[in-house]
């Protein structure tokens, strides 16, 4: 943790919300990004969480989304050297602007004495350009950051295409605003309940676990466990025009704690 004594920052509140917020295609946030909302409408209740697009590009309605990161099945990016830094910064390279704006900043190690503070500490990202790291300034670290430190950023609202082979943890869910969103815009994404979904070209089978695909759910095949999130309702053929599958999502508390076993 960093020098004050608690584990949380600027608390929100669960809430609902109507479909103006549903549909929202927000250049600001209007609401605290990662609050979550429960609602309940003719498909039953559904649990939706409000996210950042940092994916590059624009993303449509019913798209499946995972977590932003560096590499596959983490929600992670490795920040390895960094040139310097202070309580509340740091300098480095090859950063994407704004892209970890709200990440969590964990010092994963401190390169001049091994264990030594601030290693083990975490703060959460301000802002960031392609160079630089800014942290917020209430939540600094007791000690500063210094040249060749290991940082990693943690996503924790901020979303990206899905791909095949995603574990669940790393899944964040399907994108419901029916005008989509921009490339670092917010929006609403569903995490769990019954939504109909994009899909990828394959049959699906009802009751069937679901996986990751390619911004799509897909058939889970030989996946095992960890790469499931959620059930298939209704089952989908692979001649279907429309490749949507009626899922029940799972992502809220996956059914799985973790990666491959």
């Amino acid at each position: 943790m960093a020098t004050n004594n608690d584990l949380v920052l600027n608390v929100g509140s669960i809430t609902g919300l109507g479909m103006r917020e549903i549909n929202g295609d927000d250049v600001n946030p209007y609401a605290r990004p990662g609050t979550i909302a429960i609602i309940v409408d003719a498909f039953g209740p559904r649990i939706l969480k409000y996210c950042r697009n940092v994916n590059g590009s624009a993303i449509t309605m019913g798209e499946l989304h995972a977590y932003a990161a560096g590499a596959a099945n983490v929600r992670t990016t490795s920040v390895a050297n960094i040139t310097s830094g202070t309580t509340t910064s740091a300098v480095t390279t090859g950063l994407t602007a704004n892209r970890h704006d709200g990440m969590i900043c964990y010092v994963l190690d401190n390169n001049d004495s091994a264990g030594a503070a601030p290693e083990g500490e975490a703060s959460i990202v301000a802002d960031n350009t392609t160079t630089a790291i800014t942290l917020e300034a209430d939540y600094p670290y007791s000690v500063a950051l210094a040249a060749n430190d290991d940082l990693m950023l943690v996503s924790n609202y901020q979303v990206e295409d899905a791909a095949a082979g995603d574990e669940a943890w790393t899944v964040a869910g399907v994108a419901l605003g029916r005008y989509g969103v921009a490339n670092l815009n917010y929006g609403w994404y569903q995490v769990e309940g019954i939504v109909n979904a994009d899909a990828t070209a394959a049959t699906i089978t009802s009751g069937d676990p679901v996986s990751a695909g390619a911004v799509a759910v897909a058939a889970f095949g030989t996946d095992g466990h960890e790469l499931w999130i959620g059930t298939a309702l209704a089952g989908m053929t692979s001649d279907s025009t429309a490749a949507t599958a009626l899922v029940n999502l799972k992502l809220f508390a996956p059914e799985n704690s973790g990666g491959t076993p």
